[in-house]
């Protein structure tokens, strides 16, 4: 059987944002904004842009402004950095709990989707492979 591989990440995160569809509506957020917010809630060890910029693999840029309009919105706030005075620690607000709720339980779904049939090893083992393929190609410079 022919396998169109590369066909086949698009997909999938193309269907993960088609998710967020109503979440964006009506919170008028974008997802960048929405991808910027689940790192920093999920992941709280990292707390500057540059590791949004390094792990997630957002552009400087995308990253940059969805800062900006999160912080407007007071969903984050910043922190000068009192080991690197040039960086903001970025912290999520208590206004972002609601919002950080929905996107999680619309994560959850998705993995629900995703994983349906497969057992916990086999979850293991595609992350593992899945990992092997990224790091063969560069990827996890900064982990």
């Amino acid at each position: 059987m022919k396998t169109f591989t590369f066909a086949i990440h698009p997909y999938i995160i193309k269907k993960y944002n088609s998710l967020f569809e109503r979440m964006i509506q009506n919170y008028q957020i974008t997802q960048v904004e929405i991808d910027v917010l689940a790192f920093l809630a999920n992941n709280p060890e990292y707390n500057h842009a540059q590791d949004i910029v390094n792990i997630r693999g957002i552009s400087k840029g995308h990253v940059s402004i969805a800062i900006e309009k999160l912080v407007s919105k007071k969903y984050l706030k910043r922190d000068i950095d009192p080991i690197n005075r040039r960086c903001n620690i970025l912290k999520v607000t208590k206004q972002a709990e609601e919002l950080i709720k929905e996107i999680q339980s619309i994560q959850k779904c998705f993995e629900e989707m995703a994983y349906k049939g497969m057992s916990e090893d086999e979850v293991e083992q595609y992350h593992y492979w899945l990992r092997r393929v990224y790091q063969n190609l560069g990827g996890g410079k900064c982990e």
